[in-house]
């Protein structure tokens, strides 16, 4: 019985101690249970549905925060960005080329990945939702190209919301410094006047780790 008791008292102690030598790795140095990715982010946009009628391509940035919890491999975040849209042009026979003004968006994104490991190479998926603040012009959709040079100025503005997956790597040798690559979908509903938006991304970024 005592020998049984030693057993179970070691056993009891060795995963203590691996579990306290884990969290001393992954936790910041106040003991909150967590590290901290401050990342910039540059992405190129591929237009899909409603808004390539309008705009040819996009392209933007955006700071992020996120809070990533090693031990369960999860982790969340907050997105600020800023991009701009490439406009088409239109032309009618005898008359100069018209083009639609530079469209403009704010998307404002709170997202979870989920990393399938910890080490210098992280993959990952996640999942997102968000708003987006923008100005488009819908001239050159189907139904108003026929009198397009008959009208003034069609910009609407307004807020959109929508959803965004995404799928990534993040690649880390030092744990302090990483790298990363993200193909992303962005999915944002009609509001409105606001045509309903979604575009592919390709992205790369820097993040700075805390640890």
């Amino acid at each position: 019985m005592k020998t049984l008791c030693k057993k179970i008292l070691i056993l009891v102690l060795l995963v203590v101690s691996v579990s306290a030598f884990a969290q001393n790795r992954h936790r910041l140095s106040s003991g909150e249970p967590y590290d901290v990715f401050l990342s910039l982010r540059g992405h190129y946009l591929i237009t899909n549905g409603d808004i390539k009628d309008n705009y040819k391509w996009g392209a933007g940035g955006d700071f992020q925060v996120e809070f990533q919890y090693q031990e369960i491999k999860l982790s969340w975040g907050l997105s600020l960005g800023y991009d701009r849209f490439q406009p088409k042009t239109f032309k009618l026979a005898y008359l100069p080329t018209k083009q639609n003004f530079v469209a403009w968006q704010v998307p404002l994104t709170l997202f979870c990945n989920y990393y399938f490991f910890n080490e210098k190479i992280k993959p990952y998926v996640g999942i997102g939702i968000g708003a987006v603040l923008g100005r488009y012009d819908y001239s050159l959709s189907p139904a108003n190209i026929e009198d397009y040079y008959y009208r003034d100025f069609e910009g609407q503005s307004g807020i959109k919301f929508g959803w965004m997956p995404r799928l990534g790597c993040m690649f880390s040798l030092d744990h302090k410094h990483g790298f990363g690559v993200e193909f992303g979908m962005q999915d944002y509903f009609a509001n409105k006047k606001l045509q309903k938006q979604r575009t592919f991304s390709l992205g790369l970024q820097y993040s700075y780790i805390i640890d």
